[in-house]
């Protein structure tokens, strides 16, 4: 196969619906000799967060906490992946999901986005709205979604050995 794939992006939540997504991006990583990039957002930190009257944590030291503790998930995961593909980055940014996913892939070289999306539908999907839309309508580079569902549908979807 050429190599259609040099980059692959891979946005993770921290949750095991958005970890689906790596299976895939696995196999076009091997198939491609692509690197990945396993990137983890930190939603903006809007305030001082108060501990009591005498202690504070401000934002940037939040930041630090987050970001490291981000960093170590990501890391995590990537020593998960077996086998694991040629080069596998681990980027902490912070930003608002999609908005971040989508400018990170533009600065980055990416040539395709593989992330789960969380089967949301009707109210739900009105409400949360859906990052996986916003990449989908706002990125210049496809965009390959990886549909995840909750346990217990995974379970519903799961022939049974009668």
């Amino acid at each position: 196969m050429e190599n259609t794939y040099k980059h692959i992006l891979v946005p993770l939540d921290g949750s095991q619906l958005a970890e689906v997504a790596l299976k895939d991006a696995l196999i076009l990583s091997e198939l491609s000799s692509a690197e990945m990039t396993l990137l983890r957002i930190v939603e903006p930190m809007e305030n001082v967060i108060k501990l009591d009257e005498h202690h504070a944590i401000f934002i940037d030291e939040q930041w630090k906490i987050y970001k490291k503790q981000a960093f170590e998930y990501i890391d995590s995961i990537r020593k998960q992946l077996d086998p694991e593909p040629v080069k596998v980055n681990c980027v902490v940014e912070m930003g608002h999901a999609a908005e971040t996913i989508i400018e990170y892939a533009q600065k980055h070289s990416v040539d395709i986005i593989v992330m789960a999306t969380h089967g949301r539908s009707g109210l739900k999907q009105w409400v949360y709205g859906s990052v996986a839309g916003k990449v989908l309508r706002g990125a210049h580079h496809p965009v390959l979604l990886v549909r995840s569902y909750e346990e217990k549908k995974a379970r519903e979807l799961t022939p049974r050995n009668s």
